[in-house]
C-alpha cells in the first residue's frame, strides 16, 4: 500500500515531497526519485490519530516525521493490520455520524448531571473531613476583617447581654466534642437585617438585629444551634470545595491543603449571600433539632423564630401577604435556600417527637 506526503527529517522543520510503502511487518520511505530515506518495521511506526480531514502523521523510529493527507488509505490499511493503532480510528467514526454525535452529547450531560448533583456533594464531604480542623481555620483566616470593610459595623447591643450570651453559648450550647474548633461567638451591626452566620472556623457572627428580634431564650438558642450545625457538619469548607471543583480534584489527588488560602477570597461572598444548599441548611437544622431535644428544648421554638425574622424582613415590604406566600412559593424552586415555611414545618414534626417523649402532665 503507497502512500504519497511530506517527510520532515529529524530535529528539522524543513520538508521533503516523499512516497511511504507499507508492505505487510515492514515499510520503506523514499524520495521522489526512488532514493531510499529510511526503511523499518511497521511495528514501530507510531501513527496520530484520524481527526476529520486534517493530515496524518506517521512518526518513525529515528524520530522523522512523515505526513499525509490520504486518510481513506491509512484507515484502510490500519483495518487490515494487527497494529497497536488499528483501534484508534473510533473517534472519526462517532465524529462522522450525528446519532454518535448526539448519544455522546447526552452521555456527558448526564455524566455532568450526576457529577454535580451527587458526586461532587459526596466528594467534598470527603474531603472536608479528612482536612484538619487547621484548614478550615486558615479558610476563615481574615474572613470576619473582609466582612467588617464591607458589610459589618461595630455592634451597640449592651455589653452585658453579649458576655451572657457568649457564655451560655460555651456553658450549654456548644457540642460534647469540640473536634478541636474553637466557637466564638462575634456581634455586629448588619444595617436592620437579622441575621446569624457561621465561619469554617466556628467563629459565629450575631447581627444587632437578631438579637432585638428573636428575644426569647429558647427561639434564640435555636438560631445558634443552626449556626453551630454548620460548623460541626463543614458546611464552609463543602460550599468552597464544591465551588472549586477543578482545586478539589488537586486536593484528593495530591493531599495539599495549601490551596485552601486561594478560596479565602470567596468565603466572604458565600456568607453574605447566604448560598448554602439546600441540603447543608436541612442538615444544620436537623443538628439544631437533635441537640435541643438533647437539651430538653422544644423544636417548634426554631419555627417561631423563623416566624419572627421572616416577619421583621417583610415588615417594609409592599407586598401583601399573599404576595409574600406566592413569591415564597416560587423561591422554594429557584433558591438553593430552603423556605422558611418548609423549615418551619421540619421543625413542627420534631417537635412533635419532642412532646410525645415529654408529655405534659
Amino acid at each position: 500500500m503507497t502512500l504519497t506526503g511530506y517527510w520532515y527529517a529529524p530535529e528539522s522543520a524543513a520538508r521533503q515531497t516523499a512516497v511511504l510503502q507499507l508492505q505487510g511487518e515492514h515499510f520503506a520511505l523514499m524520495d521522489n526519485n526512488d532514493a531510499p530515506l529510511v526503511s523499518g518495521a511497521t511495528a514501530a511506526l507510531q501513527f496520530s490519530q484520524r481527526v476529520g480531514n486534517i493530515p496524518r502523521k506517521i512518526t518513525l523510529a529515528d524520530g522523522s516525521v512523515f505526513e499525509t493527507a490520504d486518510n481513506a488509505t491509512v484507515d484502510t490499511w490500519l483495518a487490515a493490520s494487527t497494529h497497536r493503532a488499528a483501534g484508534v480510528t473510533w473517534m472519526h467514526t462517532v465524529e462522522s455520524h450525528w446519532r454518535w454525535i448526539g448519544l455522546a452529547l447526552l452521555t456527558s450531560v448526564i455524566l455532568l448531571v450526576v457529577t454535580t448533583v451527587w458526586g461532587l456533594p459526596w466528594a467534598s464531604k470527603a474531603v472536608a473531613y479528612r482536612l484538619p480542623v487547621k484548614a478550615n481555620q486558615a479558610l476563615a483566616e481574615g474572613t470576619l476583617q473582609a466582612l467588617d470593610s464591607v458589610a459589618l459595623e461595630p455592634s451597640k447591643l449592651p455589653k452585658e447581654r453579649q458576655q451572657a450570651i457568649r457564655e451560655h453559648v460555651q456553658q450549654v450550647l456548644l457540642p460534647l466534642n469540640a473536634e478541636g474548633f474553637t466557637y466564638t461567638v462575634h456581634f455586629r451591626k448588619m444595617g436592620d437585617m437579622a441575621n446569624a452566620f457561621a465561619l469554617p472556623s466556628g467563629d459565629i457572627i450575631v447581627t444587632d438585629r437578631l438579637a432585638e428580634v428573636v428575644t426569647k431564650p429558647e427561639e434564640f438558642d435555636s438560631i445558634l444551634l443552626h449556626e453551630i450545625g454548620h460548623v460541626v457538619n463543614r458546611h464552609g469548607m463543602r460550599q468552597v470545595i464544591q465551588s472549586s471543583a477543578v482545586t478539589l480534584g488537586l486536593v484528593m489527588i495530591g493531599g495539599d491543603a495549601s490551596a485552601l488560602q486561594d478560596w479565602t477570597a470567596a468565603l466572604p461572598g458565600v456568607l453574605l449571600q447566604s448560598q448554602y444548599s439546600r441540603d447543608f441548611e436541612t442538615e444544620a437544622d436537623r443538628y439544631a433539632f437533635e441537640r435541643m431535644m438533647a437539651l430538653q428544648i422544644d423544636p417548634a421554638h426554631f419555627g417561631r423564630a423563623l416566624q419572627r425574622i421572616t416577619a421583621d424582613a417583610v415588615k417594609d415590604s409592599p407586598l401583601s401577604k399573599k404576595d409574600a406566600a406566592r413569591a415564597e412559593t416560587l423561591l422554594k424552586y429557584l433558591s438553593s435556600h430552603p423556605p422558611s415555611a418548609e423549615r418551619a414545618a421540619l421543625s413542627k414534626q420534631y417537635s412533635q417527637r419532642f412532646q410525645a417523649q415529654h408529655p405534659k402532665e
